[in-house]
């Protein structure tokens, strides 16, 4: 009985482990970096007059969350708006190493708005190409031929709280801003919102999603020769154990 507690007892701790994937939140109190789950979140401002080419600018931190003044300093145009020009954020996600990996990819799927006036309906777009990023010359019309996936546009309402928008792409460069397309049949020129936080899984917390696939060296943690088991192989390892431990009972009780 005590190898069949104990076989119990380690597999489900294994199995615990090998589900560790949970969420992590960046929260902008300051325009600076932010991490979070081992990730760094890092935050730009971008804005162009009608659908015309990015230009950086500056994001303004407030009580409320990040705005921005590219049309005005006054309520509600230093908000992420959408009235004269199109205000959008860009989230760029490091784990701190040299050089582009897949732990450097998150899943963005919420936001949190700390202050909206008049309406809030925002665009996300996250970057799916396979070279390196640049906003240099594009504009919200071009983006999608420029290596950036459309998550979608969405209706924000109102009212301040948390926006969700779900899906399955893990990227290291996000961009949510106020809706930058009439197309939608959404209006454009009523959105103002400040971005307060976002929130998302990273590939370091959840290796094995699509998108996520480990480059292995053998001999590192995750890999062959020596290093630490992967999550998959931890559970068949904690299944087998269950199994062992229900035989010896089995046998026990035989005996």
């Amino acid at each position: 009985m005590t190898i069949t507690k104990f076989g119990m007892t380690l597999a489900a701790a294994m199995i615990l482990s090998a589900s560790g994937a949970h969420a992590a939140t960046w929260s902008y109190s300051s325009t600076g970096p932010v991490t979070d789950g081992g990730i760094t979140g890092s935050v730009t401002g971008y804005y162009s007059s009608s659908m015309t080419s990015l230009i950086n600018t500056s994001l303004v931190s407030y009580s409320s969350g990040l705005g921005m003044t590219s049309d005005g300093t006054t309520a509600p145009n230093h908000a992420i708006d959408n009235n004269g020009n199109i205000e959008t954020v860009m989230f760029s996600f490091s784990d701190g190493v040299a050089g582009q990996s897949n732990n450097d990819k998150v899943n963005l799927t919420s936001a949190s708005f700390g202050y909206v006036s008049g309406d809030s309906d925002y665009s996300i777009y996250a970057f799916t190409g396979t070279g390196s990023m640049s906003l240099a010359g594009v504009s919200y019309s071009t983006l999608t031929s420029n290596g950036w996936t459309l998550v979608g546009h969405y209706d924000g309402s109102s009212s301040a709280g948390t926006k969700s928008f779900s899906n399955s792409i893990y990227s290291s460069y996000w961009l949510v801003g106020a809706l930058n397309t009439a197309s939608s049949g959404k209006d454009v020129g009523d959105d103002y919102f400040k971005l307060a936080s976002v929130s998302g899984t990273t590939c370091k917390a959840n290796p094995t999603a699509p998108g996520c696939t480990p480059v292995c060296t053998p001999g590192t943690p995750g890999c062959g020769g020596g290093g630490v088991p992967e999550p998959g192989t931890l559970f068949l390892m904690g299944v087998g154990l269950i199994g062992l431990a229900r035989y010896n009972k089995r046998c026990t009780q035989q005996a």
